[in-house]
């Protein structure tokens, strides 16, 4: 099945680049990936290297979200579309709303977990940058957890608008999902900065 044919090609991708690429894995809470799913996983963005980290650690039944001009990429573009990428136009809010509903479906009717950062873009440094609201709305809209992953140096194996990757070990922190049962929009603010 088509399901199956991602599922084997986003393990099969993030295995076989980590391992072209050098790039090698220290797991804290490997156990909360599978404690509940579908999900929707957080994650801060230092490098191009987070797609092979995340491939290789959620391996199956994801969805994403890339931005628009990734779409227009020859080969990349095909793969993430072919692999249930949903693509946004980070300029406007309102498109990238409607663009996210489709989300919710794959949540809720596929058993599909969604991943994003929800700083929106790479940072240039490992501090984070302020968090927006979609992936919190999507939660809620999907009634599903959070799930936190933290990448911490990830910025040394490939910085950003660097093309070259180094080799090396990047520490992965996978923090226990986040009940997201009673949040509201009205407290929103509090459980961004929570999470």
């Amino acid at each position: 099945s088509k399901d199956a044919g991602r599922n084997f090609s986003m393990g099969f991708f993030g295995d076989v680049a980590s391992a072209i690429a050098g790039v090698k894995l220290d797991v804290r809470g490997e156990k909360n990936l599978w404690a509940h799913r579908p999900v929707v996983i957080v994650f801060n963005h230092q490098s191009k290297v987070d797609v092979l980290i995340l491939a290789k650690l959620i391996r199956r039944d994801m969805a994403g979200i890339g931005k628009q001009e990734i779409k227009k990429m020859p080969v990349l573009g095909r793969i993430m579309e072919y692999a249930g990428t949903v693509f946004i136009d980070r300029k406007n809010s309102a498109s990238a709303i409607a663009a996210m509903a489709p989300l919710v479906d794959a949540i809720r009717i596929d058993g599909k977990s969604v991943a994003l950062s929800p700083e929106g873009t790479r940072s240039l440094s490992p501090k984070l940058l302020p968090f927006k609201k979609g992936a919190f709305h999507l939660a809620i809209q999907a009634g599903v957890p959070m799930l936190p992953i933290v990448i911490h140096n990830a910025g040394d194996i490939a910085p950003k608008n660097e093309f070259v990757m180094r080799p090396g070990r990047v520490k992965v922190d996978v923090l226990p999902p986040v009940d997201t049962s009673a949040w509201g929009v009205e407290t929103l603010d509090k459980h961004v900065a929570d999470v």
